[in-house]
C-alpha cells in the first residue's frame, strides 16, 4: 500500500480486510472441492465492486487465470524458502523418530516423508501464529512455512532451519504478491504498472506455467524453482507422490538473458510435458 502512494500520492486508499473460505475451515486444504480457498471471496468482491483491487500471496492462486481479471503487477519477490518451526530449535535431522510434523501442504508433507520417512505428517490448519501456537504448545513437534510468510508478521526469528530451494523446492510464486484488478479498469492498471517487477514476473510465470500445464489442484504436490541471470533463465520442478514421497526432479533452461514472459510461459509448460509423460505422473494425486 506504501509503496503505491510513494507513485501515486493523489490517491487515497483504504484497506478492506476479507476473510476467506481458506481462513475458517477445517478441512485440509489437499481435501476441498473449491479450487482457490484463499481467493475466491476476495475476486467476488473485486468483480462486485466492493473493492478495486485485490493482493494475493501468489501461491494460493488457482492455476488457471480468471477471464475478468488481470494480474495488473507482481512486486519484487521475498525470500523462496521453506522454513521449519520446531520445539526446542531441532532441525528436521534432529527430531526424533515418530516426531509429528504439521503442515497442510502436500509438497511439503511429500517432502517431509522423503527427507524422513520415520517422522509422523499430520494435517495443520490455522494461520502462521495458531500453527506456531501448536508447535510451542506440544500438539506438534515441528511446522513447516514460507520464510516469506514468517517475515511479513515478524516471526522470522522462529525459524530454526530454512531450507535450500534446490533442496526441498519450493510452491510455484512462492514469496511473491500478485495483485490483481478488474481487466476493465485500464487507469488503475497503468497505475499498479509501475509497481511491477520484472525479474519476478519473469521467474514466476515460469513455475506457475507448471500449474498450468499439469492443470494442478490443492492436492498436487509440486514444487517449482526459477532462476533468471545473464545466463538465462532456468527452471526446477518436483512432482512427488504426497503419501510416499516418492519424487522426480526435472529442470530445463532458456539460453537467453532477454527472457520474455512468453518464453518462461513456454518453459514451464514443456517441463509440465515431460512430468506428465513419466509412470509417476499417474500415481500423483492430481485434482
Amino acid at each position: 500500500m506504501s509503496k503505491l502512494l510513494e507513485v501515486a500520492p493523489q490517491l487515497s486508499v483504504t484497506e478492506v480486510l476479507i476473510k476467506t473460505e481458506g481462513d475458517t475451515t477445517s478441512t485440509p486444504l489437499s481435501e476441498s472441492k473449491t479450487p482457490g480457498v484463499f481467493v475466491s471471496a476476495l475476486r467476488d468482491a473485486l468483480l462486485a465492486h466492493e473493492v478495486d483491487f485485490v493482493v494475493h500471496s501468489m501461491k494460493d492462486l488457482p492455476a488457471k487465470p480468471h477471464p475478468q481479471i488481470l494480474t495488473a503487477c507482481v512486486p519484487e519477490r521475498e525470500d523462496v524458502r521453506d522454513a521449519l518451526v520446531s520445539s526446542g530449535n531441532r532441525t528436521l535431522a534432529e527430531l526424533p523418530p515418530g516426531a509429528r510434523v504439521g503442515t497442510s501442504s502436500p509438497r511439503r508433507a511429500a517432502s517431509i516423508r522423503k527427507m524422513r520417512p520415520d517422522l509422523v505428517v499430520d494435517s495443520i490448519r490455522g494461520n502462521v501464529d495458531s500453527r506456531i501456537q501448536k508447535v510451542h504448545s506440544g500438539e506438534y513437534e515441528a511446522t513447516l512455512l514460507a520464510l516469506a510468510g514468517l517475515r511479513r508478521i515478524g516471526r522470522e526469528a522462529e525459524a530454526c532451519q530454512l531450507f535450500d530451494p534446490f533442496e526441498l523446492v519450493p510452491a510455484p510464486g512462492q514469496g511473491a504478491l500478485s495483485i490483481e484488478c478488474r481487466a476493465e479498469d485500464k487507469e488503475l492498471i497503468a497505475l499498479l504498472a509501475a509497481l511491477d517487477h520484472p525479474h519476478t514476473r519473469i521467474t514466476t510465470t515460469a513455475e506457475r506455467a507448471v500449474l498450468v500445464g499439469l492443470d494442478a489442484g490443492c492436492a498436487t504436490a509440486i514444487g517449482a524453482h526459477a532462476n533468471w541471470n545473464d545466463a538465462g533463465l532456468s527452471l526446477r520442478v518436483e512432482l512427488s507422490v504426497e503419501q510416499t514421497g516418492e519424487s522426480l526432479t526435472l529442470d530445463a533452461d532458456y539460453k537467453s538473458a532477454a527472457a520474455t514472459p512468453e518464453a518462461a510461459e513456454q518453459l514451464g509448460l514443456s517441463l509440465a510435458e515431460r512430468l506428465l509423460a513419466a509412470d509417476i505422473a499417474t500415481r500423483a494425486a492430481f485434482r
